[in-house]
């Protein structure tokens, strides 16, 4: 905290405020792009929790729409199993193409990882007596 001068103006408050603001701005970001990447920054659980809710999600709005058309036709039941089925299936194939998409995603990763430790291992050893002489 700063101990507050009765004599300086509402400006010049604003501008050492304006300044301390921006100082702190910079060294946030400072810090966060100096940050570790991590590689698959989804965890496991999290794509649980998203594959489920992708099945889950369909499977409501199946039997949402079944219940309003049997209210609409009045047709109590065969609407109702009919949409939970296209619900259900509607899911199956969200959760695979979400599978897919994510499995295609950690297999990149790797492929860039593997890469990085190729061009690693092709580096050549530097040999200090060489580097010495020159």
């Amino acid at each position: 905290m700063t101990n507050h001068d009765p004599d300086r103006s509402l400006e010049e408050q604003g501008a050492d405020l304006a300044q301390r603001l921006r100082k702190a701005h910079q060294s946030d970001l400072g810090t966060t792009l100096n940050a570790p990447k991590l590689r698959n920054e989804s965890s496991g659980l999290g794509q649980a929790f998203r594959l489920s809710t992708e099945m889950i999600s369909a499977l409501l709005v199946g039997v949402g729409m079944g219940w309003m058309l049997d209210r609409a036709f009045d047709t109590k039941p065969m609407m109702m199993v009919i949409c939970i089925f296209l619900g259900g299936a509607a899911g199956l194939l969200n959760v695979y193409r979400t599978a897919m998409r994510m499995a295609g995603n950690i297999e990149k990763d790797s492929n860039e990882s593997d890469a990085d430790d190729a061009t690693n291992e092709n580096a050549l050893p530097v040999d200090e007596d060489e580097t010495s002489k020159k």
